[in-house]
């Protein structure tokens, strides 16, 4: 059962990255509107649409988290892994039967290469 606070917490990121957005676009339609645009405000624009982005990555996370989803340190933000099979025998704290999660970026797994049943067709590696 996900925990109610880290679900406002997500909510409340969400919130954010709407209104970051809004914002985004907004800038960028006056600066239209006003005709043109100087070198400064395209600088303007472009640091609003980072923060945008990097504020939809974060509200990401939190819902993953919220949502009760695995996250792979090995970015920033962290990345939700998924579920991709399940182990088929007692392994440390893992009982046989609970959920393996992958990450899609870096393919670490909560298993390791031979204690679990992949479910799922196997990660493409990236390159």
């Amino acid at each position: 059962m996900p925990d109610p606070v880290t679900i406002i917490q997500g909510i409340g990121a969400l919130k954010t990255v709407i209104d970051s957005i809004r914002g985004a676009v907004g800038l960028a339609k006056d600066v239209r509107l006003y005709g043109g645009s100087t070198e400064q405000q395209q600088q303007v624009i472009e640091a609003s649409l980072t923060l945008a982005s990097s504020n939809a990555a974060i509200a990401e996370v939190q819902l993953a988290q919220a949502f009760g989803y695995e996250l792979c340190k090995c970015d920033f933000p962290p990345t939700p892994m998924r579920t991709v099979g399940y182990f088929n025998r007692d392994h440390g704290e893992r009982r046989a039967g609970d959920a393996v999660y992958e990450c899609p970026k870096c393919g670490t797994t909560n298993a390791g290469p031979f204690n679990y049943q992949r479910t799922v067709p196997e990660r493409q590696k990236a390159g």
